[in-house]
């Protein structure tokens, strides 16, 4: 249930190629079924492929980019993404077998940007978090910020350990007034 990232970037790529190719070979099918001969366009490519020979330096460089774009592809389906989800401790009184809770960086960020939004002496918040950082950015119409900056982090840290989050991330809340 610890989701890792989706491997949508390699999929969007390689699907764009193969319909790609698809409509072209069936842009070329048509025409050669229609009129009888093959596109004009093929037939100059045709030419210039049947004067290349395997060491020229077309060819060399044609069969670099293909393998670096492979490589790319490959890496980038088989690598394992970040986890897109934080583990949630159940309290000990409710393990009833086993269980396992998460909750996505997303909806973290969700609830903390809410926490920090209902907090008095906030005029706008914008909240980012990572694998092992959260990162809180407060402005404030007040002209002396004071102790808003520690009070926010003691607030989220009490979020964070009453929801059990697993591991807990490092908060970092930065305090502008919107007069600086």
């Amino acid at each position: 249930m610890h989701r890792r990232s989706s491997r949508s970037l390699p999929a969007t790529l390689t699907a764009l190629v193969l319909l790609s190719a698809a409509v072209a070979g069936a842009w070329i099918g048509i025409t050669r079924f229609t009129t009888g001969a093959w596109p004009n366009f093929l037939r100059s490519g045709r030419e210039a492929a049947a004067s290349l020979t395997w060491n020229s330096p077309t060819v060399i460089t044609a069969a670099l980019i293909a393998t670096l774009l492979g490589l790319i592809l490959l890496l980038a389906a088989l690598l394992p993404g970040q986890h897109s989800t934080v583990r949630l401790n159940e309290p000990k009184d409710r393990r009833a077998g086993h269980s396992e809770a998460v909750l996505t960086r997303r909806g973290l960020g969700k609830i903390a940007a809410a926490l920090v939004d209902r907090t008095d002496g906030v005029d706008r918040s914008s909240v980012r978090i990572g694998a092992k950082r959260l990162e809180v950015s407060v402005h404030t119409p007040l002209h002396d910020a004071g102790d808003l900056g520690n009070r926010l982090e003691e607030s989220l840290d009490t979020k964070m350990n009453d929801l059990g989050i697993t591991p807990k991330p490092v908060v970092r809340v930065r305090v502008g007034t919107t007069h600086d």
